[in-house]
């Protein structure tokens, strides 16, 4: 069974790094991403892989890597967890967004329905200029367009959830040491900005996702020795 598990990981392993290699040179850290100090905590499970796209409603190029994103999407392998997370840096009008993308998110679980309002609300700021400064612009939108009840919208939109949600992606947006958007983070600890080119960000990111699972699987091989022991290793009896 020890011969059998290490041949696994050893053979998983090998697939991985070929994998890997015919990219390598590619992609250069300080040049195509950055790597963090200290890497941010993901809010995904130990088995996934997060992405986090870091965005502004206000930014044309947040925008326009959402739509790259969307062709990218169905390409990833079933490890990879795309997160968004709105930007702010202040109190200030970036904020009123992340706190209105928190309340949509908070109150359409269905992730359809939510990319469908979320890409609404982009057209509403950018193409028609209504900047949902407020509360009352928010409501009136979302009633409007999306038959969304005040009542309701307020309620998540002061809710303790939220202001969670807000201090969360405020703690992630300092860690990331952003200073603009939009941005890709992969695992919490490479950070891939647009200077690289927005169609290029995902080709970067599948890099950087192959990546951690080569690390990964490199840890798991590690440790595979030594849960893997034999009967006569251990103080068990057989009758």
């Amino acid at each position: 069974m020890k011969k059998i598990i290490r041949s696994f990981w050893i053979t998983a392993l090998l697939l991985s790094v070929l994998a890997q290699a015919s990219a390598k040179e590619l992609f250069t850290e300080g040049k195509d991403y950055r790597l963090l100090k200290s890497p941010v905590q993901t809010s995904v499970g130990p088995d996934r892989i997060e992405v986090a796209e870091v965005f502004w409603y206000g930014c044309p190029h947040c925008r326009s890597l959402e739509a790259v994103v969307d062709r990218w999407k169905p390409r990833l392998s079933k490890e990879v967890q795309l997160v968004r997370v709105p930007a702010f840096f202040g109190p200030n009008l970036w904020q009123t967004h992340a706190q209105l993308y928190y309340t949509l998110e908070s109150l359409f679980p269905d992730e359809k329905t939510l990319n469908s309002i979320h890409d609404s609300v982009f057209r509403e700021v950018q193409e028609r200029k209504n900047l949902l400064k407020n509360e009352e612009e928010m409501v009136a939108f979302l009633s409007k367009h999306h038959k969304v009840d005040k009542k309701k919208f307020l309620s998540y939109y002061n809710s303790f959830g939220v202001k969670n949600l807000l201090n969360q992606a405020s703690s992630k947006v300092r860690g990331y040491q952003l200073t603009g958007v939009p941005a890709l983070v992969v695992d919490g600890r490479f950070v891939i900005e647009p200077k690289v080119g927005l169609e290029k960000m995902p080709e970067i990111a599948d890099f950087l996702i192959q990546k951690v699972i080569t690390e990964r699987i490199k840890a798991k091989a590690k440790e595979a020795p030594a849960t893997s022991q034999p009967l006569k290793d251990q103080n068990v009896k057989v009758k």
